[in-house]
C-alpha cells in the first residue's frame, strides 16, 4: 500500500519522449504521487519508464492495448493499492498538461467530491488545425445528440475523487473513445460534471499524439450516436 497519497497523478504512456520525464518531476515535486501505466511501448523506450526518473509505481503492458484500457488498469491498481481518501487526476505523458493545471484540477476534485472534473481549455487561433476543428465537431455532435453540455470534450486532464473509481473502471472503451463514453455515463448517472479552465498548450504541431485522425474519430462519433437521445437519470 501507497502511504501518503491524498493527490494521485495518473499517466497513460505509449512509446512517449523525453517531456514524460519533465512532466513526473513537475507532479512529484508538486506534491502528487505519480502512477505510470506503458501501453505496451516499444523496447528503445524502457529507459523513459525507469523508476529513477521519479515514479511511485510503474505499470506494464505487455502489448499496446489503448488509452482507454491503460487508465483503466491504473484506476485499478490505485483503487487496490492507495488508502482513501484521494483525489485522482488524469495526465497525458507529452507535457500538454501543465503541473499548475494539474495543481488545479486536484484542488477543484477536492473541493467538488463525487464530481468528473474536466480540464478545459480554449483553443487559441495558432492551435493545430486539426485539434480545433476536430473538439468543435466533436462538441457539436455530443451536446446536440446526448444530455452532456461540455466545452472541451477531448481533454484527456480530468480529475475526480476515489470514490468514482469503481464507476469509471466499468465504463466500456479500449481506446480514446473511452473518455467520451466517461462522459457520457457519468451524466446519465447523475454524477456532475464540472469544467475548470486551464491552458491549452500544443507543441510544434501536437505530432507527438497517438490520436489517429480518421479511425479515433469514427469511434468517437460512434460512441455518441450509440447514445443519442438516451435519456438521462434524474438526480435523487
Amino acid at each position: 500500500m501507497l502511504k501518503n497519497t491524498s493527490k494521485i497523478a495518473l499517466i497513460p504512456a505509449y512509446n512517449p519522449d523525453h517531456k514524460i520525464i519533465g512532466v513526473v518531476r513537475g507532479l512529484k515535486n508538486s506534491g502528487f504521487t505519480v502512477i505510470i501505466v506503458n501501453d505496451g511501448s516499444d523496447p528503445e523506450f524502457d529507459s523513459l519508464f525507469d523508476k529513477s526518473n521519479g515514479a511511485d509505481e510503474v505499470i506494464n503492458h505487455e502489448e499496446n492495448r489503448g488509452k482507454g484500457i491503460a487508465l483503466k488498469t491504473g484506476l485499478r491498481w490505485i483503487y487496490k493499492n492507495c488508502t482513501a481518501p484521494y483525489t485522482v487526476v488524469t495526465v497525458d505523458a507529452d507535457g500538454q498538461h501543465l503541473t499548475a493545471d494539474a495543481l488545479k484540477v486536484s484542488s477543484a476534485a477536492r473541493r467538488c467530491p463525487s464530481t468528473l472534473i474536466i480540464g478545459s481549455r480554449r483553443l487559441k487561433r495558432d492551435a493545430p488545425f486539426r485539434s480545433k476543428s476536430g473538439n468543435f465537431i466533436t462538441r457539436a455532435f455530443l451536446n446536440t445528440l446526448t444530455s452532456v453540455k461540455v466545452y472541451d470534450t477531448q481533454s484527456g486532464l480530468r480529475g475526480f475523487t476515489h470514490d468514482l473509481i469503481p464507476v469509471l473502471t466499468q465504463i466500456d472503451g479500449s481506446r480514446y473513445e473511452y473518455e467520451m463514453q466517461m462522459l457520457i455515463d457519468v451524466d446519465r448517472r447523475g454524477i456532475p460534471i464540472k469544467e475548470v479552465p486551464i491552458e491549452a498548450v500544443y507543441i510544434g504541431t501536437n505530432s507527438t499524439s497517438h490520436f489517429r485522425t480518421i479511425y479515433d474519430s469514427k469511434r468517437l462519433y460512434k460512441v455518441i450516436f450509440k447514445n443519442a437521445g438516451k435519456r438521462k437519470k434524474k438526480r435523487r
